[in-house]
C-alpha cells in the first residue's frame, strides 16, 4: 500500500537565477568593500563615476549591460596607489604595484573586504564573478584568480578568468595555464582572445579589453532567452559593440579547444561569436558535470534553487512525513524544467530521480537533524546522470543548544 502524503504541502520551489554578475575593482568613487546593486550603466556612472582608465572593470560593466546583463553587484576596493609609491602604466597613468593591487582585490575573508565582501549577500546573490583587472597583474593575477576560484566554489558561483594581458599569443596563453595548473577547474572558464572596444577616454580609439564583462552579459541574456542549460556558444552567442584583437587560424583553434579554452571567433554577418563552452577542466575532465559550462552552471542553478526552496525543513521533524513533503515539492519543479528541455529523457522518470529516505541519510544525520536528498539529473549533454547532494537542517538541529 502506498503511503499517503501529509496534508499542508509547502509552497512550490522557484528558480533562483545564477545570471547575476559581480565585478570587483578600483573605481573613481563609491563606498569601499560594499556590494552595490546596479541595474544599468547609468546607475553605475552615478555610483562609481563611469569609465576610469586604470579600472578594467569599469569597461567590463559597460560591456555587461551592452550585451544583455540586467543586474550586477559592484564592489569597489581601495587603490593602493593613493597611499604609497606608484608605478607608471603604458598609458602614463599612475598605478599600484601588482602585488599591492592583488592584495586589495583579494581582501580578507573575516573582514569581508575585497572580493570577500560578496559573502554577505543573501538576496539576488551573484552567480558569475569577473575580476578583469587581475589579467594585468602577471603572477599576482593568477593569485587573485586562485582566491576567486575558492570563493566561487564556496558560494556557488562561476568564475570567468580573463587571458593575461601579456599572454597575447595562443602559445603564451597555454604556457600561462600550464604554469598555473590550479586554475584548471570545472568552476571556471576562460575566453580568448581579448577584445577591442572604442575607448571614450581616448577619443574613440580602439583599446584592448578583457572579455569577461561582455561574456557575463551574454550569459545573462541567454539564460533569460534560452535557459541556463543551453550552451552559450554558436551563432546565437554573438557579442555586441566589440571586435577581436586577433584572428585565430585553424591550427591555433584546435589546441586551445583541447585545453579547455573557449575561443571567440569572427563570422561575417554575426561579428564576434563565442565558439566554445568548456570549463578550464574541459581539457582533462571526463565527468560532464565539470567539463561543460552549461552543465556546470545548470547544476549550480539547481543546487541554489533546491537548497533555498527547502529551507522550511528547519521547522519540521526529520521523518517520513517530511521526506514525502520534500519529494512532493522538488519533483514538480524538476518536471517543469524537463518540459522546458533542460534534461534528456522521453519521460520524467528517465530525466531525473529524487531520493529522500533512509537510504540517503545515516543515523548520524538523523541524530543531528541533517536532511539529505539525492537528486539525479540526465543532463542534456551527454546522456548520463549527474548527482547532486542537497543537505538541509530539520527541527532536531534547531533544538540542539550547541
Amino acid at each position: 500500500m502506498e503511503p499517503i502524503a501529509p496534508a499542508g504541502l509547502p509552497d512550490p520551489i522557484y528558480a533562483v537565477p545564477v545570471d547575476v554578475a559581480a565585478f570587483v575593482d578600483t573605481f573613481t568613487q563609491g563606498p569601499y568593500h560594499e556590494p552595490v546593486p546596479v541595474n544599468s550603466w547609468q546607475e553605475f556612472q552615478m555610483f562609481f563615476g563611469g569609465f576610469e582608465a586604470t579600472s578594467e572593470a569599469s569597461y567590463a560593466v559597460y560591456l555587461y549591460f551592452e550585451n544583455g546583463g540586467e543586474f550586477a553587484w559592484v564592489v569597489r576596493v581601495p587603490d593602493p596607489v593613493e597611499g604609497g609609491p606608484a608605478l607608471m602604466s603604458a598609458s602614463g597613468e599612475r598605478q599600484a604595484s601588482p602585488a599591492a593591487l592583488a592584495d586589495s582585490l583579494i581582501g580578507a575573508a573575516d573582514a569581508k573586504t575585497g572580493m570577500h565582501a560578496l559573502r554577505g549577500l543573501e538576496r539576488r546573490r551573484p552567480g558569475v564573478l569577473a575580476i578583469p583587472r587581475a589579467a594585468e597583474l602577471g603572477a599576482h593575477g593568477a593569485r587573485v584568480y586562485g582566491e576567486a576560484l575558492s570563493l566561487t566554489k564556496e558560494l556557488g558561483m562561476f568564475l570567468l578568468i580573463d587571458p593575461p594581458l601579456l599572454a597575447d599569443s595562443p602559445a603564451e596563453l597555454l604556457n600561462w595555464l600550464n604554469a598555473n595548473p590550479g586554475l584548471r577547474d570545472g568552476n571556471a572558464a576562460l575566453y580568448y582572445p581579448r577584445l577591442y572596444f572604442p575607448d571614450a577616454l581616448q577619443h574613440g580609439r580602439n583599446r584592448s579589453f578583457a572579455p569577461s564583462g561582455a561574456v557575463a552579459g551574454l550569459f545573462s541574456w541567454l539564460d533569460q532567452e534560452r535557459g541556463v542549460w543551453q550552451a552559450p556558444a554558436g551563432l546565437h552567442a554573438a557579442l555586441e559593440a566589440v571586435t577581436l584583437t586577433r584572428e585565430l587560424s585553424a591550427d591555433e583553434f584546435g589546441p586551445l579547444t583541447h585545453e579547455g579554452v573557449n575561443t571567440i571567433r569572427d563570422f561575417p554577418g554575426h561579428g564576434a561569436v563565442l565558439w566554445g563552452a568548456r570549463t578550464l577542466a574541459g581539457g582533462s575532465a571526463n565527468d560532464p558535470e565539470w567539463k561543460y559550462v552549461p552543465i556546470r552552471r545548470f547544476l549550480l542553478f539547481l543546487k541554489r534553487s533546491l537548497s533555498q526552496g527547502i529551507r522550511w525543513t528547519a521547522f519540521e521533524p526529520n521523518g517520513e512525513p517530511l521526506w514525502m513533503k520534500v519529494r512532493a515539492a522538488v519533483e514538480p519543479f524538476l518536471v517543469d524544467l524537463w518540459r522546458q528541455g533542460a534534461m534528456q529523457g522521453a519521460t520524467a522518470n528517465q530525466a531525473f530521480f529524487v531520493h529522500c529516505d533512509p537510504t540517503t541519510m545515516t543515523q548520524d544525520d538523523l541524530d543531528n537533524g541533517r536532511l539529505v536528498m539525492r537528486v539525479g539529473i540526465a543532463v542534456v549533454r551527454p546522456a548520463e546522470f549527474a548527482i547532486l547532494r542537497i543537505t538541509s537542517w530539520t527541527s532536531e538541529a534547531a533544538q540542539d543548544p550547541t
